[in-house]
């Protein structure tokens, strides 16, 4: 899954790097607007698509962690 996310981050228009800090992997994608960084290219890649999908305000709603919380058994 490496690479087809470091794939799919290309063609969405991103740069995409790989850094070591503290000894820790550091992957991070950007355009001229936009900065995202992760552990690896698939958590990468997810983030970027939350953006896309959801916008900049991209945190759930209290309402919508509610109705999914409940949809998917997840309330103790």
């Amino acid at each position: 899954m490496l690479i087809p996310a470091l794939l799919a981050l290309r063609a969405m228009g991103y740069d995409v790097s790989r850094r070591y800090d503290d000894g820790r992997e550091w992957w991070e994608a950007e355009t001229e607007a936009l900065e995202f960084g992760a552990e690896d290219p698939l958590s990468l890649l997810g983030l970027v698509a939350l953006r896309e999908q959801r916008g900049a305000v991209w945190h759930a709603s209290d309402a919508e962690i509610e109705a999914v919380m409940q949809e998917f058994g997840l309330c103790s």
